[in-house]
């Protein structure tokens, strides 16, 4: 056993200089870590870095070593495999992480037992200034507790080694009561790994994993909810929560409501509660013919998208067709069985 707080996990082959600028800025701003790097087969001057440095840091580090570059999953889950620490971090050899990068992650996660995986603020990235649940965690840089690991285990070797493998994890970690958040944090630098293969192979094994992914957690919906006026902050707040679960089984919903409302949802905290619910405010003064082509608008870039009316038996604006509150409700409590 070691007394390191967290265990940072790197698979590596070759990109001896990257490798070198990734590790230099781990073991500078991630106190308290130990450092396990897993060499895949790696070229003799990218080997002789890692042993470089594994010498160097003693009993902060352990190197492994394969004969050939058995992939980034398979890396990372024999990294996760000797892994002792309260927390696993991930990350790519490609990262470059900031000071104090990781200290926000750790904070979240001791006050949300629930945040099984956290992800630090990403460039490039999306913005992120709030804590804001996610479909999937990154290898650029992910934080996993030691909880989630023990009840879920590792990657999906047997998955496309990227979004999906990705999304697959977190939809297990959701099985088990736990979800994904990024953290406002000093940005991590990443880069995409460079693709392997041929075109042809890369999109038949993207193919099989679209197809194992909804074999084994469905198809989520697209909804767009029309929330009227009148309706108090705190009763949005708690359709919102609606909203999350619904989210966290791969629906997403967009939700049009009043421009005064959707401000006193913002400080409230309400605006990012999960990246695939989105509030969208309607014009203050615009018409109704207005809206309806906001309405078209977002509708259209979604095909199938269900209009639902936010309150019940407030028929919807400008749809014919349309759920109640209580239906959707009734659809996401499905998805849990």
């Amino acid at each position: 056993m070691t007394d390191a707080i967290i265990d940072v996990i790197i698979p590596v082959w070759n990109r001896p200089d990257e490798t070198r600028n990734c590790l230099v800025t781990l073991i500078n701003h991630t106190p308290g870590a130990r450092f396990i790097m897993v060499d895949c087969g790696s070229e003799r001057d990218t080997e002789r870095l890692l042993q470089e440095l594994a010498d160097s840091l003693d009993d902060r580090a352990l190197l492994m070593r394969d004969d050939s570059n058995i992939g980034f999953v398979p890396a990372a889950n024999r990294g996760f495999e000797s892994s002792e620490a309260p927390y696993l971090a991930l990350v790519r050899n490609t990262s470059l992480v900031s000071a104090r990068w990781l200290e926000p992650l750790l904070a979240y996660a001791q006050e949300h037992p629930e945040a099984g995986i956290l992800l630090p603020c990403l460039d490039p990235g999306e913005e992120c200034d709030v804590p804001t649940e996610l479909e999937r965690g990154s290898f650029g840089a992910m934080v996993i507790s030691r909880e989630l690991y023990r009840q879920i285990g590792g990657l999906d070797e047997g998955m496309d080694g990227g979004v999906w493998c990705l999304k697959d994890y977190t939809r297990r970690a959701n099985a088990k009561g736990f979800v994904t958040v990024q953290v406002p944090t000093p940005v991590v630098h990443h880069q995409e790994e460079a693709r392997l293969g041929s075109e042809q192979r890369r999109r038949e094994t993207q193919q099989r994993s679209i197809a194992l992914f909804r074999e084994r957690w469905g198809v989520g919906g697209s909804y767009i909810l029309h929330v009227p006026k009148g309706v108090e902050v705190e009763l949005l707040g708690e359709k919102l929560q609606w909203l999350v679960k619904g989210a966290r089984r791969d629906d997403s919903y967009t939700v049009l409501l009043p421009a005064s409302l959707n401000q006193a949802a913002q400080q409230a905290g309400f605006g990012k509660l999960h990246e695939h619910v989105t509030l969208v405010p309607l014009p203050r003064l615009a018409w109704d013919g207005m809206k309806k082509r906001l309405f078209d608008k977002i509708a259209s870039q979604k095909p199938g998208t269900t209009p639902v009316t936010a309150v019940d038996g407030i028929p919807f604006p400008w749809s014919e067709r349309y759920l109640s509150f209580s239906e959707l409700c009734e659809r996401i409590k499905a998805r849990y069985q």
